[in-house]
């Protein structure tokens, strides 16, 4: 994340040349007063959600010095509905922080595994916008106890001894 910070301009031509990540179809960098990179992204539907009507996504990625923190802020379609989305930042709750390394972005995995985990997120907002359901577990908002989310479900419970960072 250091080099995000340091050229984010150079990130953000990686990101549409280079990078490993579906979707990318236009991406710009700046830094911002306070040293913080900014990304703006259009990101496309997968195939099969685009066939379906899913829409092309505008989202705005803001790293924080030194990287380990990050908001990303949907910029089309202001007046759909978000599951989760921070009421007062407006930017998309994203992670659960409490729980497990292995279910979070950590600043290590890189931009391109960040881009994802915000890209698959918005085709979760649209799925639950369409269907009313979320369509993966997903943690609870206004917890205030200080445990990780239970993980309730088998194919979770699979997924975090598949990617545990031990």
């Amino acid at each position: 994340m250091t080099a995000v910070l340091q050229d984010p301009a150079a990130a953000a031509d990686h990101l549409l040349r280079h990078a490993d990540v579906f979707g990318v179809a236009q991406a710009a960098g700046h830094t911002t007063a306070l040293a913080a990179a900014r990304l703006e992204l259009t990101l496309l539907p997968l195939p099969a959600f685009a066939a379906d009507g899913y829409p092309v996504e505008q989202i705005r990625l803001v790293i924080l010095p030194p990287g380990d923190r990050f908001h990303a802020y949907p910029r089309s379609g202001s007046s759909r509905p978000f599951k989760h989305r921070n009421p007062q930042l407006r930017d998309l709750c994203l992670q659960y922080n409490r729980d497990d390394p292995a279910l979070l972005w950590l600043p290590e995995d890189g931009l391109e595994p960040l881009v994802t985990l915000v890209h698959r997120h918005l085709i979760f907002e649209e799925a639950w916008r369409r269907s009313g359901e979320w369509p993966c577990e997903d943690a609870p908002h206004g917890d205030d106890r200080q445990a990780p989310h239970r993980i309730v479900t088998t194919a979770m419970r699979k997924e975090l001894g598949r990617w545990s960072r031990t």
